[in-house]
């Protein structure tokens, strides 16, 4: 109970002990000149009081602490031979009691504890009953604690109101503590709220600095997605019903036709495909062509693969955009699909779907503008379409990858899967330097076809300076021509001839 006073009266415990030693030196120095003898019990047993009335004031919890005023019950009437009245006594007990109360009400601001009040008077009334009852036990009991003045002299009035004294200097010491504490408390309490102020709008301040970057970010990032548009362009005479031709490095439209018309994006939309795949599956896992590989159409061009065909993603995906296998694409498809959902059981259907809504959110992240991808092969599906914008926006997000222009930019390809080793040519004619169509600084990208309807979605590289073009619902020849075209105009000069490059394989 003690230690649990101890813990509770904090600070305030330290004045009131000094205070009391204070009392005492003075109180011994007068007792010595008034030849009054004073026991060492009486000075043990006021050093008792004084410390159980200090940790009564710092008390804390339940009222029933109340009932603790039987040791100053006790202790008074042993102590100090005026206080031998059980009603002086039992109103000492409460006055105190009322006095901490108040005192915790006013200066501390905690809530008044009447029921302690209440039970402070029993519990005096409590201790006197105790002391009465040593009394009666032990012989001469009643002289033990009092103070005698020599030669049965009468005791000056300030030492028999001893006790009043010295409650009342430490009544006056409890408001005092009190006081400061209260005003320090005021001080904590103003400092914390000036730094919760302060906190709350360095938090705010810095909410919104973050909240205007990221709405400067989210602008460029937007600004960045859009494509600029130069301020005059060029007469050009193209065979393709669409058509852009787009520097990367001054990120602007250099020549548009029909860009944002909708067309058949045919086997292009393979770049896409293969965007799709990297986004979620890395170049070294595993896949095995199931039944989805009979999916693709009588009319559609392939990778020569087989039911059970397996390995990397890579592979793969060198197998779809090098001869622009549709096999290839749907097995990408599949093993993607599956790998979203979560469930490498999931039937073909479900796989395909998975992995064109994730063609479509991440059309969404390019900004597509008017694309909607149903197939992973590109094979014309109804409601199937892409614009020649769009196509530069994949086609400029597949610059970024090296994965993607290695096999973009491969005149061929040998596909060493773990049970088949093909060998593929690429089916853009521009990079084929024993061609007829040979662009010199050709580095791919993709070709699409769909009966008699071509397109094309090409890059060059020259000076150290990149173009992309595409072209859409183009003839054969005419997309390449049209690409020559437009890349003649680009550079200033002709890409045609030059030295023929080694096959990749």
């Amino acid at each position: 109970m003690v230690t649990e006073f101890l813990k509770n009266a904090g600070a305030g415990l330290l004045p009131g002990l000094l205070v009391y030693v204070i009392f005492r030196g003075v109180f011994r120095v007068f007792c010595k000149n008034s030849r009054v003898r004073v026991p060492v019990i009486h000075e043990l047993g006021e050093l008792l009081l004084t410390l159980w009335i200090l940790l009564l004031g710092s008390a804390e919890g339940s009222a029933l602490w109340g009932l603790a005023y039987a040791i100053p019950g006790f202790l008074m009437p042993f102590l100090f031979r005026q206080e031998r009245n059980p009603v002086r006594t039992v109103l000492l007990g409460g006055a105190t009691a009322l006095f901490w109360e108040l005192l915790r009400l006013i200066l501390r601001k905690e809530a008044f504890r009447p029921g302690l009040v209440a039970l402070a008077l029993p519990g005096a009334f409590l201790g006197f009953v105790l002391y009465a009852l040593f009394c009666a036990l032990v012989r001469g009991a009643e002289r033990m604690g009092v103070v005698r003045a020599r030669k049965k002299r009468r005791l000056p009035g300030l030492i028999r109101q001893e006790l009043l004294v010295l409650l009342l200097l430490l009544a006056v010491t409890g408001a005092v503590q009190g006081g400061v504490q209260h005003v320090m408390q005021v001080k904590e309490e103003k400092a914390r709220q000036e730094q919760e102020a302060a906190e709350k709008a360095a938090a705010e301040q810095a909410a919104a600095e973050a909240a205007k970057k990221a709405e400067e970010e989210r602008l460029a990032e937007e600004a960045a997605r859009q494509l600029q548009t130069a301020e005059s362009m060029p007469e050009l005479s193209l065979e393709a019903g669409a058509a852009i031709l787009f520097s990367v490095d001054d990120d602007l439209i250099l020549y548009e036709k029909a860009g944002t018309d909708a067309e058949k994006p045919a086997s292009t939309t393979k770049l896409m495909t293969a965007l799709t795949v990297l986004h979620y599956c890395s170049i070294d896992e595993k896949l095995t062509a199931g039944e989805e590989i009979n999916l693709v159409s009588g009319r559609a061009s392939t990778a020569s693969l087989k039911v059970g065909t397996t390995g990397t993603v890579e592979t793969f995906l060198g197998a779809m955009l090098v001869p622009s296998g549709n096999d290839a694409a749907y097995a990408l498809a599949v093993h993607t699909g599956r790998k979203i959902l979560g469930n490498e059981e999931s039937p073909v259907a479900d796989a395909v779907e998975a992995f064109v809504g994730a063609m479509k959110d991440l059309g969404t992240e390019l900004n597509l503008e008017n694309s909607n991808f149903t197939t992973p092969d590109g094979d014309q599906a109804d409601n199937q379409y892409s614009c020649a914008r769009d196509l530069i926006r994949i086609a400029r997000a597949c610059l970024r990858d090296e994965t993607i222009m290695k096999f973009c930019g491969a005149k061929s390809y040998r596909a060493l899967f773990d049970n088949l080793d093909l060998t593929y040519k690429n089916t853009n004619e521009l990079i084929q330097a024993s061609g007829e169509y040979y662009y010199e600084g050709a580095v791919g990208m993709k070709t699409g076809s769909f009966k008699d309807m071509k397109c094309l979605v090409a890059a060059v590289e020259k000076d150290g300076k990149t173009w992309l073009a595409v072209l859409l619902d183009d003839k054969e020849p005419g997309r390449y021509t049209d690409a020559k075209t437009l890349f003649d105009y680009a550079t200033g000069v002709s890409g045609d001839g030059g030295e023929d490059t080694p096959t990749e394989e």
